[in-house]
Parts: C-alpha cells; structure tokens; sequence
C-alpha cells in the first residue's frame, strides 16, 4: 500500500484550491486529470526561468519538454496541462509546492485551441495524467 499522500496529490489539491473549477468547461473536477510535463527550479542560485516561460507562453512545445531540471522537487516552476472531461486543455504555469498561506501559486493559465491541444498531447503522450477529482485521486493513491 503506498502512502495516500503523495506529491500527485499535493499538487492536484492545490490546483483545486486555487483554481476552484476548471478554467476550460467552467465545470467541478470530476473526469479531469492533470499533467505536469516540464520544470525548472526557480528561487535563490536558480537560473532564469524566462526562456522557460517564454517557451511555454509561445507553445513552442519541442522546447518546454526539454525543461526536466526540478521534477518533484520543491520551488519549481511547472508546465502543467489539465485535460478536460469536455475533451478541452487548459495550460499552466505553477510554483510547487502549493502552500496553503500563498494563494498565488498559479502563474499562467491557458485555455488552449484544438490544434496546440492535439500537438501537446501528442508531446506528452507517455506522460502520467493524475485525477483532479479528490475522490479519484484517494482511489488511485490507496492501491
């Protein structure tokens, strides 16, 4: 059995907290996933994040997936993606971990057309998609 709080679970409550519905179907999190796909570390002796960002904002997606240099580690900038259970992607860049004190962990968010949409996943195809909704995410932590 492993630990039913697990870094997936942080994250996904955190952007339940912070972004209370999902910023594509305007909808409750049942049947939405997330994805964190790229990472930097950010904070004191870290490097800029501005190419990182600059990447992310322009969809240039051959670069952003380059970016593996603080996954799961605390003060991180993530590229996220939440795929919708009305088949829409939202985008987003997110500092980790949330904490619950700062409400402004959410950078960027991006409703994204079909085509980036459709590029994207094909990018990050191999990549694990986590459940936003509480309950399928305490199903999938407990096993």
């Amino acid at each position: 059995m492993r630990d039913a709080y697990t870094w997936e679970l942080q994250v996904a409550a955190g952007l339940r907290l912070e972004l209370k519905q999902c910023p594509a179907c305007s909808g409750p999190w049942p049947g939405h996933f997330y994805a964190s796909f790229a990472s930097i570390r950010i904070g004191s002796g870290a490097a800029s994040t501005l190419p990182f960002s600059e990447s992310v904002h322009a969809h240039r997606w051959d670069e952003v997936v380059k970016y593996q240099g603080g996954k799961h580690d605390p003060d991180n900038a993530e590229a996220c993606a939440i795929r919708c259970s009305a088949r829409r992607i939202a985008l987003l860049i997110v500092h980790t971990p949330f904490e619950p004190w700062d409400y402004k962990s959410i950078d960027f968010c991006e409703v994204l057309d079909s085509e980036n949409a459709q590029i994207l996943l094909k990018m990050i195809a191999p990549i694990q998609w986590n459940p936003l909704d509480l309950r399928e995410a305490q199903k999938v932590a407990i096993v």
